[in-house]
Parts: structure tokens; C-alpha cells; sequence
């Protein structure tokens, strides 16, 4: 049977119908790119990566390193990144290294003798540097070769740690110099020009600071690239300052309404009238307990402004906000666990964790890890000592979060073969060589004592220390 052609009019209605949704389609398409009542005042300026930086960066350094110092959630973001981030250091191992360079690396890390200022070992200057980092945005390390060290039978390398306000600020053209940083023709980068003294210590005076031109090779500038070109990192917590200060603001206003509210203060009217009523002069203050006489026709009225509602609910969004900002976790930061249960708990940390490892592995080992590596065998040379070219870095121990099932977990994953024995170990804050030293002298102990551990999978044979042994130890 034939189909019934359509009429004119249902023609049209079709038409009209196809028009308004085509006219929809394109109205949604990029909405936030038209003019519109949505986007009234939202202005914008598609400035290049460090223009923007270069008007805005001495506020934003000023204003976060003021709330580090004095507001309590920016402080402790700032510790929860430091102490995840590098904790109590990321110890470094060299590859196939003689025991001679071993024992000198080791004299070096471990001895305040690496710091330009002798107030701390490598691993403080490397929680110093993460530190600096967050709250500044930057941070210069500056290498110092001091060959009196030779005598002391140390690598004569010293590391001067040093704010990003050292950058004299003021050779900036733009191009070939960029917040002090001075770049060539192909955009590789010179030197910096660095200051002789800090500008906050000396711009209070009125004293001119002079800067200096310093070799690429003697400078390391560590910081976050968000953008291609970027010269300098702004603070961590730049997205989230007006949060931290509202949360201040907030609860300064609710601490000081407590604290009206305390003020229990009686009021007494007078009925006498003549020269005999004494009346005192009004205090402006309140104080708990006082008793304040009224003279007559005289009335006191408080105000009852409004009282915000949800004020626990609101300090948990800016809260959010501001761990959100610092990419870390609102648990880390407050403390409160009382909203998670162990699976979200754990999702949560695993997330963090990742935003921990970016900065580990992105910034820090390239940026200042590799590099100082460099500058050691440069300077061991010095003492006559020859080292590795590359260095296996491990970071610190990781807690775990359900022991029993994440270590049957591994090693499941070792007998697989998904991976290896040493890189679990050294995602838990162990170097496998030591691991292995240690172990083999331990089952070589029990042997001797007449005793089985459970790691001993060949009890029967005579155990061997990796002293002892002719094949390096893994």
C-alpha cells in the first residue's frame, strides 16, 4: 500500500521545527565565547606566558608567603606538600659506583658540609628547596666549588639555596631577558643576573642593589611549567588566596560575635532626677560582668545583623577550595575523617599521590636532582674521584594503607613478573642493594645460630654475604 504524501502544512511544521533546533545547535555551540548576559563581566586578555606572570607575580609571592606565615590552612597545604613531596629525602644510588664514590657521596649528603650556610644535609636542603617552591613559586640553588674541602677528604661542592626574588627583576626586556634571566638568540638560556643581597633585607633603606651576570652551569632554577615559555613559577597556592582569605575574614567575624556575646552586661535606668544623681560618663567599651548605669531618656540598642547560615558547611567549601588549589586532598589538609569511609579514602590518597609523583619525577629529579648529580661528579673530579654518570633516585617510604592486603598484593605481582623485587622496594622508601646486603648477613647470621627464616628458600645450602661475593650486588 502507497504512503500518504504529507501536506503542505506538515511540510512547513517540519521546516520550522528543523530551523529552531538547527538555531539551538548553534546557539550552545561555544557559549562561553559570546557576548551574553552569562558573560557580562567576564573579561579576559590572551596574554603570553610570562606577561601576565610579570604584573601579577610580586603580589601573589607577597600576599601567599603572608598567609603561609600567619593563616593556619595555608601552612599546613605548604607542610603536606613538603612533607609528601620529599619527606625525609629522595636518596639517591649510584649505578655500578666504586665503594670510594659511595663513601663520598655519602660523606657529602649526610653531613651539613653541602650547604653553603652549614645549617643542613642534603636531604634539609631538599625539603628547603620543595618548600620554597610552594610558597615562592621558584627556587635558585647556586653551586660553590670550595677546594678547602679537598683536605678534609671531602667533595669541595657546596649549594647555596637562594628565593626567586635574588632574579634581579629589573633587566626584563621582554625577549632575550625575562625576569632576569637572560636568553640568546635561540632562546637558550645565558645566565641570571643575581642580586648581591635580598630586596626585601635591603629596599627598606633606600639602597641600591646591584646584580651580577652568573653562568647558566653555576645557577639551578626549579619550578612548576604550566605553559610553553613560562620563566617563572607563580606560588602553589595562587588560585586559592581569596579563599584563604575569606575563610580568615569569616572566621575572625564569627570569633569576635562569640566573643560580643560573652559580654554579659547589665543595664540599670535611673528614675532619679537633680544634682544628687551621679550619673557616670558611658563607657564605649564592654567588658564581661560590668554593670553600666543609664541616665534617664537614655536607651542602649544593639545590632542584630544576620547570622550566616551553614557557617561549618561554608568553611568545608572554601576548604575543598583550598586543597583543591594546592592539589592535595581536603582529608590532608583538615585533618577530618569522618566524611570518607576506607574505599574513598583510599581513592582519594592514590590521587594525591599521583599529583605527588608528577612533581617528584616532573620537576624535582630533573630540575634539581639530575642536575646537582652532575655538579658532585664535577667537583669529585676535583678530589680525584671518578662516579657514575647516572643515579637511580628512590623517593621516601610510602605508609601503607591496608598492610596485609597491599604487601600479598606485590607479591603476587613480583611472582608474575608484572614487576620487579627491586622497584617494589623502592616504592616503599628502600634501596634494594642495601636491602639485599642486609638481608644475605642476616640469613648468613641465623645459619650460623642454627636458625630457619621463612626468606631462606635454600636453608640447606651454606649462605653467602654479598661482601663475600664475587658478582655485584643488585
Amino acid at each position: 500500500m502507497a504512503s500518504k504524501k504529507p501536506t503542505r502544512d506538515q511540510l512547513e511544521l517540519a521546516l520550522k521545527s528543523a530551523q529552531k533546533e538547527l538555531a539551538v545547535t548553534h546557539l550552545r555551540a561555544f557559549e562561553s565565547a559570546k557576548e551574553s548576559r552569562r558573560t557580562e563581566n567576564w573579561y579576559t586578555r590572551n596574554g603570553g606566558p610570562n606577561a601576565d606572570i610579570r604584573t601579577a607575580w610580586r603580589l601573589l609571592t607577597q600576599r601567599h608567603q603572608d598567609l603561609v606565615d600567619s593563616n593556619p590552612w595555608a601552612s599546613r597545604a605548604v607542610r603536606v606538600i613538603t612533607n609528601n613531596w620529599v619527606g625525609d629525602g629522595i636518596i639517591g644510588s649510584p649505578v655500578g659506583a666504586s665503594k670510594r664514590y659511595d663513601q663520598a657521596w655519602n660523606d657529602w649528603a649526610d653531613t651539613v658540609d653541602c650547604d653553603h650556610a652549614g645549617l643542613l644535609n642534603w636531604y634539609g636542603l631538599q625539603a628547603l628547596i620543595a618548600r620554597t617552591t610552594a610558597v615562592r613559586g621558584s627556587c635558585l640553588i647556586r653551586r660553590h666549588i670550595d677546594e678547602r674541602m679537598i683536605d678534609q677528604g671531602l667533595v669541595p661542592l657546596r649549594l647555596q639555596v637562594l628565593e626567586p626574588d635574588m632574579l634581579d627583576f629589573s633587566r626584563d626586556d621582554g625577549s632575550r631577558i625575562k625576569f632576569g634571566k637572560q636568553y640568546d638568540r635561540e632562546g637558550r638560556l645565558e645566565g641570571y643576573y643575581i642580586r648581591q643581597t635580598h630586596p626585601g633585607e635591603t629596599e627598606w633603606n633606600g639602597v641600591k642593589i646591584q646584580s651580577e651576570l652568573v653562568p647558566a652551569s653555576e645557577i639551578l632554577h626549579t619550578y612548576e611549567v604550566n605553559r610553553p615559555g613560562q620563566a617563572i613559577g607563580v606560588p602553589f597556592g595562587s588560585a586559592v588566596l581569596l579563599h584563604l582569605r575569606d575563610i580568615d575574614d569569616i572566621a575572625s567575624a564569627m570569633l569576635l560575635k562569640a566573643k560580643i556575646a560573652a559580654c554579659f552586661t547589665a543595664f540599670v535606668y535611673s528614675n532619679e532626677s537633680g544634682e544628687s544623681a551621679a550619673i557616670p560618663a558611658l563607657t564605649e567599651t564592654l567588658e564581661p560582668g560590668a554593670i553600666e548605669v543609664l541616665p534617664d531618656g537614655k536607651q542602649i540598642t544593639f545590632a542584630n545583623p544576620p547570622v550566616a547560615p551553614d557557617y561549618v558547611e561554608h568553611q568545608k567549601y572554601h576548604l575543598h577550595a583550598v586543597a583543591a588549589g594546592y592539589g592535595i586532598t581536603f582529608e590532608a589538609l583538615t585533618g577530618i575523617l569522618s566524611d570518607v569511609n576506607f574505599s574513598s579514602g583510599r581513592m582519594g590518597w592514590i590521587e594525591f599521590h599521583r599529583q605527588i609523583a608528577a612533581w617528584r619525577w616532573n620537576l624535582t629529579i630533573p630540575q634539581v636532582m639530575d642536575p646537582v648529580h652532575r655538579w658532585f661528579n664535577d667537583a669529585a673530579r676535583l678530589a680525584q674521584v671518578r662516579g657514575p654518570r647516572r643515579m637511580i633516585w628512590t623517593p621516601p617510604r610510602r605508609e601503607l594503607i591496608d598492610p596485609a592486603k597491599e604487601i600479598a598484593s606485590l607479591i603476587e605481582g613480583v611472582k608474575a613478573g608484572f614487576m620487579s623485587l627491586s622497584e617494589v622496594q623502592r616504592s616503599l622508601g628502600f634501596i634494594p642493594a642495601e636491602v639485599m646486603k642486609e638481608l644475605s648477613q642476616d640469613i648468613a647470621d641465623a645459619r650460623a645460630k642454627g636458625l630457619a627464616l621463612s626468606v631462606d628458600g635454600a636453608s640447606s645450602q651454606p649462605a653467602v654475604s654479598v661482601e663475600d661475593a664475587d658478582v655485584e650486588a643488585p
